[in-house]
């Protein structure tokens, strides 16, 4: 699976409550539409962290990096 399926898989089951919530795409922005907020970014901080075996610094927690699936994924692909 690739990690922007995982990542919009994780999203949807974890953190907007499974199935039954909105459509998530590449380019939507988790943030501005209330998808995903500081304790979301924790959440998917831990998952990714265990699911990819990777490490991430203090400042590559910034709110830009979050804002889509593509932009989770692209930081995920620069680290592994």
């Amino acid at each position: 699976m690739d990690p922007k399926t995982t990542i919009r898989k994780f999203i949807r089951t974890e953190l907007v409550g499974g199935a039954g919530g909105p459509d998530i795409g590449d380019q939507d922005s988790l943030i501005d539409a209330g998808i995903i907020d500081s304790l979301g970014i924790q959440k998917l901080l831990a998952f990714l962290e265990a699911h990819f075996s990777l490490k991430l610094r203090d400042e590559d927690i910034v709110p830009e990096n979050f804002d889509t699936v593509e932009t989770i994924a692209r930081l995920v692909q620069g680290k592994v």
